[in-house]
């Protein structure tokens, strides 16, 4: 009897102690900005290991967490370079079922590509704070259904490095990292997880569900919820380079397009090059440097990409550059995204300016050719903007997700 009541004694410390042990040997961060850029030597190592933590603070903390901490973890470039990525991780209150909390990873709305732009560092004062902490309320939701939430900043946005903005693989690896590095800092949290997201989210979802099985085999992706992701970028790049007028509503389609030639240049030197080496006009060449230091608030502003006539966007060498272009924007187009066995849910907004609806439309239809186990929604009054609300897809975005990790 002894013996026994021994060996549940030792079992039940064991199941107990790894959760102590991890949170104690990962090293709190430092203060600052310098959190965000660790030594070189601390960079290399197991994809999704923390580097090192820290509580959040302020806009960054979800109220109704048992906690939120922001982390800096390791990952890999496009290229297979060792990089680190930002992200945070939210924690349930009470105590974790058995096998550990479900996992929903959300990845969160175009922010731009700026380090300033990454949601963990949410803070008063940002011009992009709307968008940083748009996702909040459906974590929440997600909290309160018993799932864990861990979100990525993605590769270049906070950290060092360019942002790959829509660029599949990219947003695929920083969301299963960022699963990974949620139960190294925390190992109750289960191997179960969902990928969902909104906007440029919706596109990591998706692209998830195509690349997250084979990079992360140990975790188990049940599911990938996309809500209005971007789509067509080389049919949306060939009508505004077209457009010979400036104003509010084009100025934010040129904010957008530089984002995405930009990312695309993360694929390819040669995109790159001539990107500043004649493939855009002067003005577009010079307002480059913007998008490392600008928001997408800020971009689509006069003073950047939203005061260019986007008839002005290409430059001499634009054929070239568009041959190297166009084949990168196509093969990451979420119409393409092949997610094999992994069920998906689309929910779209009839009066979404971003992801129009139209095109949207065509996402579900090629995802039905495909065969993929797909869940279809439109939303009548769905803007951009309102799409995760109570009102809108985030109640049944989190129902489903939870019914995919049961």
């Amino acid at each position: 009897m002894l013996r026994r009541t021994l060996a549940l004694t030792g079992a039940l410390v064991c199941a107990l102690a790894p959760s102590a042990a991890s949170a104690a040997t990962i090293p709190d961060g430092p203060e600052g900005d310098a959190f965000y850029r660790p030594p070189a030597d601390l960079v290399p190592g197991p994809e999704g290991t923390v580097i090192w933590k820290r509580p959040a603070t302020g806009l960054a903390d979800v109220s109704g967490a048992a906690r939120t901490t922001v982390v800096l973890y390791r990952s890999r470039a496009q290229d297979g370079t060792p990089i680190a990525v930002s992200g945070s991780v939210v924690i349930p209150r009470g105590a974790p079922p058995a096998g550990g909390w479900p996992v929903a990873a959300w990845s969160h709305v175009t922010t731009g590509a700026a380090d300033t732009c990454a949601p963990s560092r949410a803070a008063p004062g940002n011009p992009e704070l709307e968008r940083m902490i748009r996702s909040n309320h459906i974590v929440r939701r997600y909290l309160r259904a018993g799932i864990a939430v861990v979100r990525s900043d993605y590769e270049g946005i906070g950290t060092p490095g360019p942002h790959p903005y829509l660029i599949g693989r990219s947003l695929a690896r920083a969301t299963v990292d960022m699963v990974r590095a949620g139960r190294d800092l925390d190992p109750r949290l289960s191997a179960r997880y969902v990928a969902s997201g909104h906007s440029e989210g919706g596109v990591a979802s998706l692209f998830t569900a195509q690349y997250g099985p084979a990079m992360a085999p140990e975790l188990d992706l049940r599911g990938a919820a996309a809500v209005t992701p971007p789509v067509a970028a080389r049919e949306i790049m060939d009508v505004a380079r077209r457009i010979p007028v400036a104003n509010d509503v084009v100025g934010g389609l040129a904010a957008l397009g530089s984002l995405i030639l930009a990312g695309a240049g993360t694929t390819d030197p040669h995109i790159d090059a001539l990107l500043r080496e004649g493939g855009l006009g002067p003005r577009a060449t010079g307002l480059l440097a913007d998008i490392e230091t600008r928001c997408l608030a800020e971009l689509s502003k006069r003073d950047s990409w939203a005061g260019l006539v986007p008839a002005a966007i290409p430059g001499p060498r634009w054929r070239e550059l568009r041959d190297l272009l166009y084949p990168v924007l196509d093969a990451n187009d979420v119409r393409r995204a092949d997610v094999g066995r992994i069920p998906i849910r689309l929910d779209v907004g009839v009066l979404d300016g971003v992801a129009p609806i139209t095109l949207t439309r065509q996402v579900a239809r090629a995802q039905r050719a495909r065969g993929a186990d797909l869940v279809y929604r439109e939303y009548a009054l769905g803007t951009h903007p309102n799409m995760t609300d109570d009102a809108f897809a985030g109640p049944p975005v989190v129902a489903w997700s939870a019914a995919r990790l049961r």
